[in-house]
């Protein structure tokens, strides 16, 4: 299955993150929590859909998702330097497609005690242009979240720093379903932590 339709499958459930990441400064962590838990809950609804990349068998086995708990300390603002050169390069898949990603800019953040940079990417057929792709691994991969990565969506807003909030990071379809075909990530963009937050390796599969 093409990437396009891979990320146009998911956005329904990531759209509410993407935005509230953005609208809901000053958010209580009282606030905070609750609204991820119902976003979590609205997910699982979503893979259980027309538009989950599930198979039927595995939908009438599906108890939910599997995440960290929710943990404020991998929300975190990072400084952004934007690439000089905007210039397309490929990125391998699962599958061994190469898809069209532009490097868009270095981010740069502290977390637990340590400095980090990884590499922000818009996607060659992403319509908005303020939404970048961020595709990481870190020491829990293969170990209790998906050898092949994990995902976040950023948005630009046209300042120096960017919130990266992993408690927002989800799997790729590839992880449920085979027949997708999902970027890996690059090197630059596994991290020497365990990011425990976020999705985990889905507990059925």
């Amino acid at each position: 299955m093409k990437k396009s339709n891979l990320f146009i499958l998911l956005i329904v459930a990531i759209v509410a993150i993407t935005i509230f990441n953005f609208l809901t400064i000053g958010e209580s962590s009282k606030d905070y929590t609750e609204r991820l838990e119902q976003e979590r809950k609205d997910k699982n609804g979503y893979m259980l859909s027309s538009n989950s990349p599930l198979i039927e068998e595995d939908k009438q086995n599906f108890t939910g998702l599997n995440y960290y708990p929710i943990d404020e300390e991998f929300k975190v603002t990072a400084r952004i330097e934007k690439t000089n050169n905007k210039q397309p390069i490929f990125i391998e898949s699962t599958t061994g497609e190469q898809l069209k990603y532009i490097p868009f800019a270095t981010a740069t953040f502290e977390l637990r005690g340590q400095q980090h940079s990884v590499m922000l990417y818009q996607d060659w057929e992403e319509k908005d242009p303020n939404k970048l792709s961020l595709m990481f691994a870190d020491e829990t991969s293969a170990i209790e979240t998906y050898g092949g990565g994990r995902y976040l969506d950023v948005m630009y807003r046209n300042t120096n720093s960017v919130i990266i909030d992993f408690n927002n990071a989800y799997n790729p379809f590839c992880h449920f379903n085979a027949e997708y075909s999902c970027p890996i990530p690059p090197r630059q963009n596994v991290l020497s932590i365990p990011i425990e937050a976020g999705e985990k390796i889905y507990k059925n599969h």
